[in-house]
């Protein structure tokens, strides 16, 4: 064996008669470890990969006993190889596993270049010997990279909808992407629309990433959004809520309504108004709408004049019965 060469059954730690078995199953164990999604070293784990592919391959293991390489083209006599082929067994299926074949040119070179790792974590999840991001040139493609923008909408853009001009600087390109995005009417807080391709740029020729917008809807002096549904306070008086009254309250398209609050209404009591909240985006049926919820806010008067102090002893004096059960 020359000097240079690597020791491949040293690698593996297995004798220079230990059978096929032998050296898979020592394979397999130092593979698991060493793997670098196990937090091993990729160097040593393409020195595992490399002893493998030769002492797992009866031709190749017979000129590497005897000359030390089981390159064709290094050996003294000169010999030509007419291409080789050797089994990869997934060694993260444990026994039974799949078994993928390569073939490798004349010399017995192999793939020069390819990252074997990467070649594992393919096989791994399914996507064959060498997914479907390679390209034979030793490098891997790679998508670019996800952009995520957030896009400030007001209220009322929010609920009718509205086109907002977005200018994102990717990195990797040299001048700004301007892009026209329409906003739905119904858009709730955090909603999430994606472009496709509108991200960085991918490496080795792989796809460019995705661009995220994230609409934030901003407060609004009086109204709220709870997905579908419209919020709104209503302040009323003490004898509002004891007589009972009909109020005109906003609604967020515009316009007004008529509410009636029945005598005797309670402070946090909420009326539903059905069909006057915000289009809702996650219904099929594009006439399906949110309700417009009022709640009510008994406001308890701090500074009364005389004419109201008397009202209320009034009142006070012809309510006999008592409000606390002791």
């Amino acid at each position: 064996m020359a000097a240079s060469a690597p020791d491949y059954y040293k690698t593996l730690g297995v004798s220079r008669t230990a059978s096929q078995d032998e050296i898979k199953k020592a394979f397999r164990k130092l593979a698991r470890t060493h793997h670098p999604d196990a937090g091993g070293d990729e160097a040593k784990f393409k020195e595992i990969n490399e002893a493998y592919e030769i002492l797992s391959d009866e031709k190749k293991k017979a000129l590497y006993d005897q000359y030390g390489t089981a390159n064709e083209n290094q050996i003294p006599w000169g010999g030509q190889g007419g291409g080789s082929g050797f089994s990869y067994e997934d060694i993260f299926g444990g026994g039974g596993g799949n078994t993928y074949t390569y073939t490798s040119g004349g010399g017995g070179g192999g793939f020069g270049g390819i990252d074997w790792s990467d070649i594992l974590e393919s096989i791994r999840h399914g996507e064959g010997a060498f997914g479907s991001d390679w390209d034979f040139g030793g490098s891997r493609s790679q998508k670019g990279q996800d952009m995520s923008v957030q896009l400030d909408v007001t209220f009322d853009e929010a609920f009718n909808g509205t086109t907002k001009r977005v200018t994102v600087r990717i990195p990797g390109k040299s001048e700004s992407d301007t892009i026209d995005v329409k906003v739905p009417a119904g858009a709730r807080e955090g909603g999430r629309l994606r472009f496709k391709g509108r991200g960085g740029p991918g490496e080795n020729g792989g796809e460019a990433g995705d661009l995220l917008i994230t609409t934030h809807i901003t407060e609004h002096p009086y109204f709220k959004r709870d997905k579908a549904d419209v919020l709104v306070d209503l302040p009323i008086n003490v004898a509002e809520a004891a007589l009972g009254a009909t109020i005109v309250v906003p609604t967020p398209d515009g316009k007004k309504v008529r509410v009636k609050i029945p005598a005797g209404t309670q402070d946090g009591k909420v009326l539903t108004v059905k069909g006057k909240g915000a289009r809702d985006i996650k219904s099929k049926d594009k006439e399906a709408y949110g309700n417009l919820k009022i709640r009510v806010q008994v406001n308890v008067p701090t500074d009364m004049n005389d004419e109201q102090k008397e009202a209320m002893e009034a009142f006070l004096a012809a309510t006999p019965e008592a409000v606390r059960p002791w």
